[in-house]
């Protein structure tokens, strides 16, 4: 869950995608064509709108904030890697481990592979 500063409030949000959204032939979220006919990549939109509205966030910040939220509520870093599509536990230990005190980091690691608790 994303949590709002008060530069940005929930109704704004709101109110930006219902306008930005509304009357579009496309189902899909992210359907921005540029002028030269292409969709634009959904990380560049999210940035864009986010410049907009004062969010000031990047689509992959979410990703990072949601693997760190998740270890810091004693998520298995395993189960963490399977939900982030990680092909190595390596990696997502690179990432994300330097975010939690050394207590958090020996019970994520604790947990073996038998994360999917």
């Amino acid at each position: 869950m994303i949590s709002f500063s008060s530069k940005i409030s929930r109704q704004q949000i709101v109110a930006y995608v219902s306008v930005r959204f509304s009357g579009g032939s496309s189902p899909y979220v992210f359907s921005n064509k540029t002028e030269h006919g292409y969709n634009k990549d959904p990380s560049n939109l999210f940035w864009e709108y986010g410049q907009e509205t004062g969010f000031g966030a990047r689509l992959h910040d979410l990703r990072h904030k949601f693997a760190i939220e998740r270890l810091r509520e004693g998520w298995s870093i395993y189960r963490v890697q399977q939900y982030i599509g990680h092909g190595s536990v390596l990696t997502t230990e690179r990432y994300y481990l330097r975010y939690l005190t050394q207590a958090q980091q020996d019970k994520v690691k604790s947990d073996g592979n038998n994360g999917f608790r």
